[in-house]
């Protein structure tokens, strides 16, 4: 019985390697810089990510929603996934020294911002 529960875990662990291709591995994701700029740039703007509106204004408002845009398409991350996820990092941010928060907002906006 050991033995199976030896093998099981070995084919889990083959099957888990052979979602993650070299090709996309070396592709990369953009999906955790995504969700770390959208907490760092909500923190810092004092938005709420989970229930951020389109219509919302303020200097950061364009900042934001474009990288709300970029996480709606990037895989893994789209809607509701990106925000909580986002959620998650605007809480850290909000942990970090002002300083840190608007370095981070500021790299984001140069990065995924658009201007």
């Amino acid at each position: 019985m050991a033995r199976t529960g030896c093998t099981l875990a070995l084919a889990a662990l083959l099957g888990a390697s052979l979602f993650v291709t070299p090709a996309r591995a070396q592709e990369g994701s953009l999906a955790q810089d995504l969700t770390n700029c959208a907490g760092a740039v909500a923190a810092h703007a004092g938005f709420d990510v989970l229930t951020f509106p389109r219509d919302a204004s303020g200097e950061w408002t364009p900042v934001l929603q474009r990288i709300m845009d970029a996480m709606n398409t990037e895989p893994g991350v789209e809607g509701m996934t990106g925000r909580y996820a986002s959620s998650a990092a605007r809480e850290f941010w909000n942990e970090q020294p002002r300083d840190a928060r608007e370095q981070a907002a500021a790299a984001c906006r140069t990065r995924f911002g658009g201007e």
